[in-house]
């Protein structure tokens, strides 16, 4: 779920993200640009026509929704209770995941966050804290098919 996204450009590039990683939907949640437009559609290469995507207006009565049906619910954040992306054991390999990206500016809201069920960052080595959210978002995406494939 792409939560308040500013610049279409990420969107492109996620839906291309979700293409190649064949993500069975993406979720674009709250202020976060949707197709048709120019940015998007000129960095998802396409991309915007074929992979399934849904506009999502409340995230939070989605995400309570979601996880009454039993969906894994993770927050691409880092915080001080979040876990390692490399450490994350994935208990049910069937089980259907929700994985949230924030806006690059002000992360994830703490009423969704409530709503999760861990957070999970990617290990930062560098003087930087943080990247790109599609970048964080492409590394989460295939580090958590490695781990439920």
């Amino acid at each position: 779920m792409c939560v308040d996204w500013k610049d279409p450009r990420n969107v492109g590039s996620v839906f291309r993200l979700a293409d190649a990683a064949g993500v069975s939907k993406l979720l674009l949640a709250g202020t976060t640009p949707t197709p048709p437009q120019p940015g998007i559609r000129k960095t998802a290469r396409s991309t915007e026509r074929s992979v399934p995507y849904e506009v999502v207006k409340d995230p939070v009565a989605y995400l309570a929704r979601s996880r009454q049906s039993g969906a894994l619910i993770l927050a691409l954040e880092i915080t001080d209770q979040s876990t390692s992306l490399f450490d994350l054991d994935l208990p049910e390999p069937d089980r259907e995941i929700v994985l949230l990206a924030g806006s690059e500016s002000t992360g994830i809201a703490g009423e969704l966050l409530a709503l999760c069920d861990a957070a999970v960052h990617l290990p930062m080595y560098g003087q930087n804290t943080s990247m790109n959210v599609t970048v964080a978002l492409g590394a989460a995406v295939y580090l958590i098919l490695m781990k439920v494939q």
